[in-house]
């Protein structure tokens, strides 16, 4: 790791704890020793050296020489943080009658888990250090965290149209649709075939949508080659110069990894500006998401504010 990592972020970060040096091992220390106190629920050094150990896992930090004294800070002070939160989240949950059924929690293990290919579940875990046992908890915590958030702090948050009209007046540069084609298409296995379906079409034996039919492996070959409409950036680059043809024209032989490909244009949209009705959906999700992120906040602050958090500073500074 370099010496600039986080600079500029870790300066100063020696404000909570009065010495940046790790004056004993993390051994030494007793497990159950208390590091902090929220609301008179335990925090042990144990749970904090699992945070700690995941935050450096996160940054690649893999020894002591990775990391600079005020690095260290910035990262204690980090775990320690999102420690507390969680204790805060879990407290407020339980105060408000907030639980996650075994069925939730199974349905988001199993997408979760459907998220990796084969045996890279279990290299993952393996990475990260964790046993299933754990990687189940922080699931069950998470989805714990976002009921309570949704609860208390996004549900209560909402836009009118008024303030998504002012939105998209003062930024209508942002909402525009790019230039769409729709288009046919043919891909074969090899050059051989694909040279002699552009005799066909060249010598208007059989419609483009009939050879794809005929001829393509493509799965919109079952529907002649239709793809739809689509924008520039959605398709590989290789077929970029598809939207160069005009209406009716067919591209030139194009090789990708997948075969040999021909491309017709049935119909082009010109780029334009949207409607606000168009951006309504995308306007909304931009405001929404802004005033969720400052309700949460305020929301936190206050949760803070009113709870007593007790942090054994000695014990913090000695931890490497």
């Amino acid at each position: 790791m370099s010496n600039k990592w986080l600079a500029g972020i870790v300066a100063g970060l020696c404000l909570s704890i009065v010495s940046c040096s790790d004056k004993s091992s993390n051994d030494e220390l007793d497990g159950n020793l208390v590091i902090a106190v929220v609301n008179s629920e335990r925090v042990l050094l144990d749970e904090f050296k699992k945070e700690l150990k995941l935050n450096k896992i996160k940054f690649r930090v893999q020894g002591s020489g990775d990391i600079s004294p005020e690095e260290l800070v910035w990262l204690k002070n980090r775990a320690l943080e999102q420690m507390i939160q969680k204790v805060l989240y879990k407290q407020e949950a339980k105060k408000n009658g907030i639980e996650i059924t075994q069925e939730e929690l199974d349905e988001a293990l199993l997408k979760a888990e459907m998220g990796y290919a084969e045996d890279s579940f279990e290299k993952q875990l393996e990475f990260e250090r964790l046993s299933r046992k754990e990687w189940e908890s922080g699931i069950e915590n998470n989805l714990l965290i976002n009921k309570l958030i949704n609860n208390f702090v996004n549900s209560k948050v909402s836009v009118n149209d008024d303030e998504m009209l002012r939105y998209f007046e003062s930024n209508e540069a942002k909402f525009h649709k790019k230039e769409q084609v729709k288009a046919l298409h043919i891909m074969v296995e090899t050059e051989e075939e694909i040279r002699q379906i552009q005799k066909e079409l060249q010598s208007k034996q059989k419609a483009f949508s009939d050879l794809a039919r005929e001829y393509s492996l493509g799965p919109e070959g079952d529907h002649g080659g239709d793809l739809g409409y689509f924008e520039s950036g959605q398709m590989p680059e290789e077929f970029d110069n598809v939207f160069k043809l005009e209406i009716n024209g067919v591209s030139d032989i194009i090789r990708t990894p997948y075969g040999f490909h021909l491309f017709k244009v049935v119909d082009k949209i010109e780029d334009r500006k949207m409607t606000f009705d168009e951006s309504k959906k995308q306007i909304e999700q931009v405001l929404l998401q802004e005033l969720q992120d400052k309700a949460f906040q305020k929301w936190l602050v206050e949760l803070k504010e009113k709870s007593v958090i007790e942090i054994n500073y000695g014990f913090l500074e000695k931890i490497s």
